[in-house]
């Protein structure tokens, strides 16, 4: 009996142990870090961010693996450490930049290598960070804010029933924003069904936009169309790094340039797209090609994104074909090219050639001989310069008789006639004076570009410009030929002239020649003086004399001698101290003659008006008002005096009496006797304790001249508030029936936190928010309306859970306390009548079952070896008793 209990124990242990999950016995995460990093949580200022390892490789990898460093990007790669911790909350200083998250295995982990992660630019809001999302996500590859699911078969292992199957469906919900990427049910805290045998197999949760429901109002349940959707979804989740180049206006994908000149700088660049048609970001390197210049792209590119980049010949190309095939390289190793060519033209150069004449012997060096079909005809102009060329002219010098100084017009013309005495026709080149003018033969202006044929003759008219001063003119003309500028005849021009008789004039103008001051109150200070000048319009030479006045000051010539067209200044002011009344002086400007006389060359008109000063009395103060701002009733200190400044604005004394105040202390003048244009001071300051209300008074400064100033003052008292602190015992879920539902029905709930009807917070005030909700799932709100709908494919009994948020708002914004309140519902869901569905059938056997996959992927051949020793066991034990009977 010994042995058989023994026997049995051991059989019983091996086989419990075969039972065992496989997944007790999985080894942690180890090896080659790989995949795709995310960050949780919104780019905006106050939002906390964390590590989401969703589509991190190797599985199973959390925070414990890893070390943390939280970077900011101010620039294209300058980064700054901002944390380690786990999770990291933006600040005000983050704006506008990009977050960074590097991850590194900690010590001892078995994982290798790092992972990476960066934000969108942080935004001030987390209004502004969605919409900024949401304009990623339409930018991004169409897997965005895709519904995925996953469908497969589980077969019961009853007799009765082994041809019947359960379709098992879970939802992923991923967030465009990265906010939220979870595939697997969260079970934790859920409470117990009621209902015997309840399968969570059985069961969908459905959100808001996942609802199909019928006309009648009842869920449409039936999965048939999902089937063979995860059919394909290893190849969805597979990376790919592929890239394509367009060249615009080009169907042979070719940047042709075409035939230019050696002068690249007209050449309009070109446009080639390059577009992402993989399904990972792709990061290009800087490039140079060798005869273009082409835009890098510097920013990561998005699956489906494109961007257009430019491609321009670079300038100094030497003349030649160029054909270069242009490259665009990815960190990832991905290489996208395009074709690039253009030709460059020499510059026609025949300047080697104008020195041959047709007697000169030709080169013993063989030369190219030009096509016959390019060949110039004999009498292109073109070519002239391969021709002898030569011009000659008939004179070789045009003497004019003098001119008298002043004169209005030449009263000479002389001519000059060229001839083409070259082999071919000479375009010529008028030649450019600055004494004389070069005309055709009937008057006119002559201009460059008048082309002489072989033999031919032009005549040419010559005269002196106008508006030659006195003196010698010599000039000498070249005619040259515009294709060599050695071809040329020239010919000397020349001119005196003489200065003219004239009447001398004695004269000299006053400008102004009259002024005044009219403004001037008795006692005045001296005024800004007027500058008079004196100009010799007379064509001999003045002395002038130094001016005087009676009621002005007269300032020093600054030149007494002058030349005609000279000018000379002085200045003229009304004489200090003049009473009331009017003046005038007459400012004679004179010379002594050569008998010693004096000579009066011209009068200036002076006048002054001092009337007598009226009496202003005026007072301003600084500032006009004055507002203490708030307390609370019951403040213990009066706020800080303020300093008002009196100033007299007007033009006699005046003399201050002391200001007074109701509920504001007056502190003591400054000064009470003001001279025009002097300040005093004295401050004010509220009243120790005034009771709660608005105080507003005008302190008055008046004087005994019966004028005054006044300066307002405020200061409010303010009650004091008591904070509205919410019951958590007022939250509430609506809109669940206490009829129940069935699995066909769409069930609709709104969660009401506590003080949300708060449209006037206060600080202190408190508030309960909705945070998210759970029946098998746990589903979270971002922002109202807190309404969600789902339904229930499993009959059964339900608890519906809320979760609040407790705010405390602290005077500008509501702030989470760290407190939460949970409010519970319970509701029944009944099987509705089934609506059998007629499948479809699917080509290449896609109605057969398959598997479940669990996501372990733990060696199970060790657990079977186990069980067959188990099993082998238990046969030998059975035989062996048969023996003994």
């Amino acid at each position: 009996m010994e042995r058989k209990r023994f026997l049995a124990v051991v059989m019983t242990v091996m086989m419990v142990i075969s039972m065992i999950p496989s997944m007790v016995f999985a080894a942690a995460p180890s090896g080659e870090l790989g995949g795709k990093l995310k960050i949780k949580g919104l780019a905006a200022v106050g939002v906390a961010l964390s590590a989401d390892y969703a589509k991190v490789t190797p599985e199973g990898v959390t925070d414990e693996d890893f070390t943390f460093s939280w970077s900011r990007q101010t620039g294209e790669k300058e980064l700054t450490q901002v944390g380690t911790e786990k999770t990291y909350t933006i600040t005000q200083d983050d704006l506008g930049c990009r977050l960074v998250l590097d991850l590194t295995p900690v010590d001892g982990s078995g994982l290798t290598g790092t992972l990476t992660a960066k934000t969108l630019e942080v935004a001030a809001t987390e209004e502004e960070a969605k919409a900024e999302d949401t304009q990623q996500a339409e930018t991004a590859d169409g897997t965005e804010n895709a519904q995925l699911e996953e469908t497969a078969d589980n077969a019961e292992g009853s007799q009765d029933s082994e041809n019947q199957d359960t379709d098992r469906t879970e939802d992923v919900q991923q967030d465009a924003g990265n906010e939220q990427e979870d595939g697997s049910q969260n079970t934790e805290g859920q409470p117990e069904e009621t209902t015997e045998g309840t399968d969570d197999s059985q069961m969908k949760i459905y959100t808001e936009d996942q609802l199909q429901v019928d006309e009648n109002g009842n869920v449409q349940t039936d999965g048939s169309e999902k089937d063979g959707q995860a059919a394909g979804e290893d190849d969805k989740d597979k990376k790919t790094y592929e890239a394509t180049a367009t060249v615009e206006d080009s169907e042979d994908q070719i940047c042709d340039f075409g035939t230019v000149k050696s002068d690249l700088e007209d050449v309009e660049a070109q446009y080639v797209q390059i577009t992402n048609t993989g399904n990972e970001n792709l990061n290009f390197q800087e490039i140079s090609p060798e005869h273009f210049m082409v835009q890098d792209i510097t920013e990561p590119l998005s699956a489906g994104e494109s961007v257009s980049v430019w491609i321009q010949p670079r300038e100094g190309l030497e003349p030649g074909e160029y054909d270069d095939m242009i490259t665009y390289r990815t960190e990832e190793g991905i290489e996208v090219s395009f074709e690039a060519k253009i030709a460059v033209e020499g510059e026609d150069d025949s300047s080697d050639d104008e020195d041959l004449k047709p007697s000169d012997e030709p080169s013993a060096e063989p030369t190219e001989t030009p096509d016959d079909s390019e060949a110039p005809s004999a009498g292109d102009n073109a070519d002239a310069s391969l021709e002898a060329q030569s011009l000659d002219v008939n004179t070789g010098s045009l003497n004019f008789s003098d001119i008298e100084e002043n004169y209005t017009q030449a009263n000479e013309t002389l001519s000059v006639t060229v001839t083409n005495t070259g082999d071919g026709t000479v375009t010529l080149k008028i030649p450019k004076s600055d004494y004389f003018e070069v005309m055709n033969e009937d008057g006119s202006e002559a201009v460059s570009g008048i082309q002489i044929a072989k033999g031919d003759s032009l005549m040419f008219m010559v005269q002196p410009k106008t508006g030659l001063t006195k003196g010698d003119y010599s000039d000498t003309l070249i005619f040259e030929s515009e294709e060599d500028s050695e071809v040329a005849a020239q010919v000397t021009a020349e001119v005196s002239v003489k200065e003219a008789e004239q009447e001398q004039i004695t004269a000299v103008q006053a400008d102004p020649e009259s002024f005044s001051y009219d403004d001037l109150k008795e006692g005045y200070d001296t005024p800004e003086a007027t500058t008079i000048t004196l100009t010799n319009t007379g064509n001999t030479t003045v002395s002038l004399m130094q001016p005087y006045a009676e009621y002005f000051d007269i300032g020093e010539l600054s030149a007494s001698v002058l030349e005609p067209g000279d000018s000379a200044a002085f200045t003229a002011v009304p004489v200090t101290g003049l009473k009331v009344g009017n003046y005038l002086d007459s400012i004679q400007i004179a010379q002594t003659s050569s008998e010693g006389q004096e000579d009066v060359l011209t009068t200036i008109k002076a006048s002054a008006t001092v009337s007598e000063v009226k009496k202003i009395y005026k007072l301003s103060v600084t500032p006009e008002e004055l507002n203490f701002g708030k307390a609370k009733e019951g403040y213990s200190e009066a706020p800080e005096a303020q300093k008002v400044t009196v100033t007299n604005e007007g033009n006699t004394n005046v003399t201050l009496n002391a200001p007074s105040g109701k509920n504001f202390k007056i502190g003591k003048l400054s000064a009470t006797e003001l001279a025009p244009g002097e300040s005093c001071t004295f401050k004010i300051r509220p009243k120790e304790g005034l009771k709660a209300g608005s105080y507003t008074e005008s302190v008055v400064i008046d004087n005994e001249q019966q004028i005054s100033a006044e300066v307002k003052v405020q200061f409010t008292v303010k009650a004091t508030r008591k904070a509205k602190i919410a019951d958590p015992a007022d939250n509430k879920i609506t809109g669940i029936s206490s009829d129940g539902y069935t699995t066909q029905s769409k069930i609709t709930f709104t969660a009401v936190g506590a003080g949300m009807d708060n449209e006037s917070p206060g600080k202190g005030d408190v508030r309960y928010v909705p945070y998210n909700w759970k029946v098998i799932n746990t589903n979270s709100w971002s922002s109202a309306p807190y309404t969600a709908a789902f339904g229930i494919t499993k009959a059964g009994t339900y608890t519906l859970t809320v979760t609040f948020d407790r705010q405390k708002y602290n005077g500008s914004e509501w702030k989470n306390t760290g407190e939460q309140d949970t409010k519970q519902v319970n509701f029944s869901i009944t099987q509705a009548q089934t609506v059998t569905a007629t499948p479809t059938p699917q080509p290449n056997g896609a109605s057969a079952k398959t598997a479940v996959k669990t996501g372990d992927t733990t060696n199970i051949t060790p657990f079977v070896i186990i069980l067959a020793i188990a099993a082998g066991c238990i046969v030998g034990v059975v035989v062996y008793k048969r023996r003994k009977k």
